[in-house]
């Protein structure tokens, strides 16, 4: 039925299109630049905003460098992170430095309009150049956002005259 290929091609691009994610600027605990084998802190943010956005749950943010020569990520305390978007994967050992990691807010929804920050995130120079710290959201759609249960109906009316 092309209907129900709608809906899954739908519930697909509400998170591919409908969700902005952002990595902040970062700040060296160095004041002045980030130096080799010196550590900075970001924040990554989720934003449920667009125009067809719908109700998401089990929101995992997949963070990564995009060149590993020249930064890691740190892995934080909260929230638990993983080497891959399965919840049931073993946790990263806190304060290792990875390339790459999947993390599991506790709060993981994002309704509609909704936007969440990760914060106080850190990672690690190092090598003198550049690198980009990637981030984007893995989630699934909100089945009851998307067919809420009790939805009650217009009432039909009829005046009765009593003489």
């Amino acid at each position: 039925m092309p209907i129900l290929q709608d809906i899954r091609t739908a519930a697909i691009a509400a998170v591919t299109t409908q969700v902005t994610s952002s990595v902040s600027a970062t700040v060296a605990d160095v004041p002045a630049a980030i130096s080799p084998n010196e550590e900075f802190t970001f924040s990554v943010t989720a934003a449920n905003t667009g125009v067809d956005a719908i109700g998401l749950v089990n929101v995992v943010y997949h963070l990564g460098v995009s060149n590993t020569a020249i930064l890691n990520l740190k892995v934080p305390a909260t929230p638990p992170a993983r080497a891959s978007s399965s919840p049931t994967a073993a946790v990263l050992a806190v304060n290792s430095f990875v390339t790459g990691m999947f993390l599991f807010p506790t709060d993981n929804k994002l309704t509609v309009g909704d936007s969440d920050t990760i914060s106080a995130l850190k990672g690690k120079a190092l090598a003198l150049g550049n690198a980009n710290i990637t981030c984007h959201i893995h989630a699934d759609p909100d089945l009851d956002y998307l067919f809420p249960k009790g939805t009650v109906g217009v009432s039909g009316t009829r005046n009765v005259v009593v003489v």
